[in-house]
Order: structure tokens, then C-alpha cells, then sequence
């Protein structure tokens, strides 16, 4: 999986700027894919050398010109063979987890202030999926299967909030596992 292949999903229905595809991705994969301005653009001058999207030039008025890029059928065939291959192993990563794995190593309470930052971080990006899963539910036209990505990083994020909340407990002396330890 790379960004290319989920320009071309994104573009696959429907023509787009770049502006557009930085949207789309904020707006419904950003829970379990994120993209930049500075990773979308280069992908998509990769993607047009390489044939597989077609560029049209817009000129506006008092304006910049718009970029609108449209799938070509070399990427859909690409598009399509990249759904039937074999699926990649996902790898998760987590700036906490690496923090917690060294924990023996932080100084007394930076445990407590990492578990409550990515607490408050987590809590935020969930109220923005429960969001746009109300919206996603109001148009008659969402998609299963976006709603069904949203379901499942609403329920890791509740995991992940859930396990912070014992962690935070156990820190604060109200259970066993690992507590903290002075900076050495």
C-alpha cells in the first residue's frame, strides 16, 4: 500500500485538484492512512509520468490555474491489480508505545504526562470520527464500506483509551504492572 494507491481510489470515480484529494484523505482515511501536500504532489507528478493519471489545466480568472487529475486506464487496470494482490502487513506505530517500551528509563511522572497527552490526542481524533460517522450516516449515499472503516478506528481508538485509562490507574498506585521508575 502506498499513496499513489489510494490517489487512485480516490480518483477512480471522480476527477479531482490536489486541494480535493488533501480533503478527501483528511476526511476519511486519515485515521489509518495520513497524507501530506508535500507526499500527495510528488505522487502525483510520479503518477503522471508514469501514465497512469492524465492532468487537465484549468485557468481561472484572478486566480491560479487549477490542476484536475483524472484516472487514466493504465491506473485503473494499476488500481485493480492492486486489489487483488496479497494484502501487506500492517504496521502500527505509536510514539507512546516506544516511550512506554523505555519507560524504566523516564524520570518520575513523565509516564503520567505521556499517558494523559495521548489520552486528550485520542479523545479529539475520536469525537472526529464519531463525527464523521453522524455525517457519513445523514447521506443516503455513504458507502458501507467507509462507514466500516470508521467503525473499526472508533473501536481501536475506545481500545487504546481504555488501556490508557488502566495504565494511568495503575501509575497513580491503584493496581499492579509497571510503575514508574527514576531516570538512570
Amino acid at each position: 500500500m502506498n499513496i499513489e494507491q489510494v490517489i487512485l481510489g480516490f480518483i477512480y470515480g471522480e476527477a479531482m485538484t490536489g486541494y480535493e484529494l488533501k480533503k478527501r484523505f483528511d476526511e476519511s482515511v486519515a485515521h489509518f492512512f495520513g497524507a501530506t501536500f508535500s507526499g500527495i504532489y510528488p505522487a502525483l507528478r510520479r503518477m503522471e509520468r508514469e501514465e497512469l493519471i492524465e492532468k487537465e489545466v484549468v485557468v481561472q480568472e484572478g486566480k491560479p490555474s487549477k490542476n484536475i487529475v483524472r484516472i487514466t486506464e493504465k491506473g485503473r487496470q494499476s488500481f485493480a491489480d492492486y486489489l487483488k494482490s496479497p494484502l501487506s502487513p500492517g504496521v502500527q506505530k505509536s510514539d507512546l508505545l516506544v516511550r512506554y517500551f523505555f519507560g524504566r528509563y523516564a524520570a518520575a511522572g513523565q509516564i503520567q504526562g505521556w499517558l494523559l497527552e495521548e489520552r486528550a490526542r485520542l479523545a479529539h481524533t475520536r469525537e472526529g470520527l464519531l463525527h464523521m460517522r453522524q455525517e457519513a450516516l445523514k447521506d443516503p449515499d455513504s458507502d458501507a464500506f467507509r462507514l466500516k472503516t470508521l467503525e473499526m478506528g472508533i473501536a481501536q481508538i475506545e481500545f487504546s483509551l481504555r488501556w490508557i485509562d488502566e495504565e494511568l490507574t495503575k501509575q497513580s498506585g491503584g493496581g499492579s504492572g509497571a510503575q514508574e521508575k527514576p531516570g538512570r
